[in-house]
Order: structure tokens, then C-alpha cells, then sequence
């Protein structure tokens, strides 16, 4: 995808491949691209929530850290999935972390004007918030599957 604007990529990224151009457009003015190797954060838990990742390329593993277990994955995401919603809500602080799997690219979009966006454009803001749930649902079924993994009865050998 390298050679590639960001307006092109949103052109064909799932989460905003049928959005109309103006939308995608109105959008793109607010990202850029960005390549994360592997190890890579895209975020870090408790630190300010500042971006949207639209994942272009690449994996990328979400993760929580438990007290005496370490981090621990509860989703990994490809190319074409988008990783990030807390900087929709204050105090807008990750709730996770975000690791590169492998070379990765994203068109990540401003949190802070997205959201004045969102204010000025509310019809919009809805398309992309409708499109959010989605994701965030997805982490709710992958948190509950860890969790059910991690206090579930001991797994015979």
C-alpha cells in the first residue's frame, strides 16, 4: 500500500468503503499513514487515547495486562480491521494495549478532530459511530472468550 494516499485507502478500507466521498474525504483530511514494525505499540494502556487505527496491512495483537499473569492477548486483528474507540469518551485513556505482529500499516485519524467532526457533521459521526459498535462488540465477544479461558476449569492434558 505504500504509494498510496490516505483518501485512496479509505476508498477501499471496510470501515469506510461505502461511506459517500464526501464523508471519506472530509475524513482523510484528518489522517495520515503510518508503519509500525514488529513490537510496535499503536497504543499503550493508560496513556491518552489520541487516534483511530484503520489497519491497512499487517497484524496487530490487542492485549490487557492481568495482574499476575502478564499481558494477555484477547484478539489479533489483520488488514482491513480497525483497532481503537476510547478516544470517544473522556478522559479518552486506552483501556488496552495494541502490538504489531509483523510490519504493519494504518491510516490513523486524529481523535480530537474527529470528535469536533462529529459535532459539526452529526450525521456522519452517527455512520462511524453505528460502525463502532461493531468493533467494540467484537473486543466484548474476545474478552469474554479470554476470560472464559483464563477461570474456566483446568484443561485435562
Amino acid at each position: 500500500m505504500s504509494g498510496h494516499t490516505p483518501a485512496e485507502i479509505l476508498a477501499s478500507h471496510p470501515f469506510t468503503a461505502d461511506l459517500s466521498e464526501e464523508d471519506r474525504a472530509q475524513l482523510a483530511r484528518l489522517a495520515r499513514l503510518a508503519v509500525y514494525d514488529p513490537d510496535d505499540y499503536l497504543l499503550r494502556e493508560g496513556q491518552p487515547a489520541t487516534a483511530f487505527y484503520l489497519i491497512v496491512e499487517g497484524l496487530v495483537s490487542i492485549e490487557l495486562f492481568i495482574p499476575g499473569h502478564g499481558p494477555r492477548p484477547l484478539q489479533t486483528v489483520e488488514g482491513g480491521s480497525a483497532v481503537g474507540w476510547s478516544w470517544m469518551l473522556a478522559p479518552s485513556r486506552w483501556e488496552f494495549d495494541a502490538r504489531a505482529l509483523e510490519r504493519t500499516t494504518a491510516v490513523v485519524l486524529d481523535g480530537e478532530r474527529l470528535r469536533d467532526l462529529f459535532i459539526e457533521d452529526c450525521c456522519l459521526g452517527l455512520r462511524v459511530v453505528h460502525r463502532l459498535l461493531f468493533v467494540v462488540a467484537e473486543r466484548l465477544k474476545a474478552a469474554r472468550l479470554q476470560l472464559l479461558d483464563l477461570y474456566g476449569p483446568p484443561r485435562e492434558l
